[in-house]
């Protein structure tokens, strides 16, 4: 039966209200995204040489930090004439990006303010321009659409918690519940994840019939295995779209059991909102190169490099169209794998990331002191899905682990027993205590950190 509102809501009501009484570029700028989304490579990469020259143009005539730091790199913009030339210029990272430093002193001014969740022990606040807001919303809309995603459509969001925020004054709160009504947004806090509250949303799902569910991925197949063991499903295929959180293997698995194959992988953050993304082929996840200049570098005691296909490495972001407080060469954290440049059997040029494997700082230390990725024992867990249905590490000041478990229906000795093995061979020569226990409580942002590291270990 076809979805009459959804059509007039895509065809009247989001462009009348956009493009007619707010005059935003939005649609305008998805359009130009879905057109240049099918360029070849070097077209992409030209887009992105004369984006950059511009906010580098900007930034050093108009932000503080910026002009500073090109002084001191005995730099001009003119310098920046290839994508190659921006390593000149140095990383950015948290402990160097001072909102109030990057500031740009003319228009676009960064009226829209946010900050990070402080999950690393690091918060940190930040600002874009509202040009820079009708890209990323454009670029969300695009990325969104390769999973099948429609304005309009019945979406069901398994989103983050607001517990602890201070909430926005009435005015704005009337405004985004309208707002979501007309877009027809269900938001559902994803932090509690007990049997009382997953059945909860379970009957939202079958109240609202979404046509889309955007998660947190962790949370999402958390509900998943809850739809799984108590036989709930009674609806037809549902459109996922994992956010937030790394999406594994066996989460994958179950997300399609509990809701059909059309599972989605998306990477995005909140200094950039959506960065990446998977298209219907699931071959990586397609980078918003038209938006922002992503890069994947390894840094050792030679310096810095770009890492090679295949090869770990940091993401380093450069947003294209912030010129209210820009971000150059910023260093959000979090460790990918970059796909060869090569076409994706969809037919677009667009750089792929191969896998985003975690954040930086997720990174253990075994007895000798040498790193352990975080993501080895999502891997291990991934193995035992069926008897394990979550879990948490925690590296102590003294490199002791306290491993928590959230037992699932097979789970019994010997799963434990084979636990502590895996995890002995995994990270050797530190003491390790295993807990058992009936939940694994949320960040106050409603995420989850499977691994997490005190202190530094080394």
């Amino acid at each position: 039966m076809s979805d009459l509102y959804g059509l007039l809501f895509r065809n009247i009501l989001h462009p009348g209200w956009e493009s007619g009484l707010r005059r935003r570029p939005t649609l305008s700028h998805l359009r130009q995204l879905r057109r240049s989304e099918w360029f070849a490579l070097d077209e992409l990469e030209a887009l992105q040489t004369t984006a950059l020259r511009r906010l580098l143009e900007h930034a050093h005539a108009h932000s503080p930090y910026y002009r500073r730091t090109f002084r001191e790199r005995g730099l001009d913009p003119g310098d920046v004439r290839s994508l190659d030339d921006l390593r000149k210029l140095p990383l950015l990272t948290r402990r160097e990006a001072s909102l109030y430093d990057r500031k740009s002193s003319v228009d676009p001014l960064p009226l829209i303010g946010k900050m990070t969740s402080g999950s690393t022990g690091n918060p940190l606040a930040f600002a874009y321009d509202v040009g820079s807001e009708h890209w990323r919303q454009a670029t969300k809309l695009r990325g969104y659409g390769w999973a099948r995603y429609r304005p309009g459509d019945r979406t069901l969001h398994f989103w983050g918690s607001t517990a602890g925020v201070k909430p926005p004054p009435l005015e704005q709160r009337v405004k985004i519940a309208i707002d979501r009504h007309l877009r027809r947004e269900h938001y559902v806090d994803c932090a509690d994840h007990s049997e009382e509250a997953l059945a909860d949303v379970v009957r939202q799902i079958r109240e609202l019939r979404p046509a889309v569910i955007v998660c947190y991925a962790r949370a999402g197949a958390s509900l998943a295995r809850h739809v799984v063991e108590t036989r709930s499903r009674d609806w037809p295929d549902i459109v996922v779209i994992a956010a937030a959180e790394k999406l594994f293997p066996a989460d994958r698995a179950v997300l399609a059991e509990a809701f059909g194959p059309s599972v989605f992988e998306s990477y995005g953050s909140r200094e950039f909102m959506l960065m990446a993304a998977e298209c219907e082929c699931h071959q990586g996840l397609h980078l918003s190169m038209e938006n922002l200049l992503v890069e994947v570098i390894v840094r050792d005691q030679d310096g810095e490099r770009p890492a090679a296909p295949g090869e770990v490495g940091e993401v380093v972001v450069t947003d294209l169209h912030n010129y209210g407080a820009p971000f150059i060469r910023y260093v959000n954290g979090d460790l990918a794998v970059l796909a060869p440049r090569t076409r994706c059997a969809c037919g677009r040029a667009l750089r792929r990331l191969e896998c985003v494997e975690g954040r930086e700082s997720d990174t253990l230390r075994d007895g000798h002191g040498r790193p352990v990725g975080g993501l080895y024992f999502s891997v291990i867990f991934s193995a035992l899905a069926d008897a394990v249905r979550g879990f948490q590490v925690v590296q102590r000041k003294d490199r002791s682990i306290d491993l928590k478990l959230v037992p699932g229906a097979r789970f019994d000795d010997a799963v434990l027993e084979r636990v502590r093995r895996d995890c002995a061979r995994a990270i050797p020569g530190v003491e390790l205590r295993t807990h058992v226990v009936p939940d694994i409580p949320a960040e106050p942002t409603g995420k989850r950190r499977v691994v997490r590291v005190e202190a530094d270990s080394s």
